[in-house]
């Protein structure tokens, strides 16, 4: 077995277990939201304007070989350089940092709003200096930082879904 095949079988069976989580009855189906949760807790980062358009064909409810088949199309989301190039529209005095409160007000009231709550949660995460101010590079690099794969917690996945 080549490097390639023990990948594609390794991202395959992450893949599978994500999709377990949210077809609890093993019906071989989801709705489009469950689609969405799936495919973003994978690393897909579309947008809803992009999931719509790349969901256009795959029915509803969707079954898993088009989750699949969707799987293996190349993906590359947003590049760390085009994030930066974003924020940095909205750094005014080029001094390479943002207010923690302009980035809360940036990203819960522009384009995708993100809740409130996440955004604390977010940004929680990430350092503030002194004066209350993130570093540009240092954010667009914590965004961009893959996080480690591990076995969700399933009752904390639930808990999640069903306050949203």
């Amino acid at each position: 077995m080549c490097i390639r095949d023990s990948f594609t079988t390794m991202a395959q069976k992450e893949w599978t277990d994500t999709w377990n989580l949210f077809d609890e009855k093993k019906s071989g189906s989801v709705n489009k939201t469950d689609f969405k949760h799936i495919a973003r807790s994978l690393g897909r980062k579309y947008t809803e304007a992009e999931f719509a358009d790349q969901m256009a064909d795959l029915g509803d409810p969707i079954r898993f070989e088009a989750f699949v088949e969707f799987m293996k199309k190349p993906y590359s989301g947003p590049s760390e350089e085009d994030l930066k190039t974003a924020l940095q529209a909205f750094d005014g005095n080029d001094s390479g940092v943002l207010k923690l409160s302009e980035l809360t007000t940036l990203l819960t009231s522009l384009g995708e709003k993100m809740p409130e709550a996440d955004v604390k949660q977010l940004l929680a995460e990430v350092k503030v200096d002194d004066n209350g101010c993130v570093s540009i590079e240092e954010f667009t690099k914590f965004l961009c930082t893959p996080v480690p794969s591990m076995t969700p917690n399933i009752a904390e996945l639930q808990k999640q879904l069903a306050d949203n």
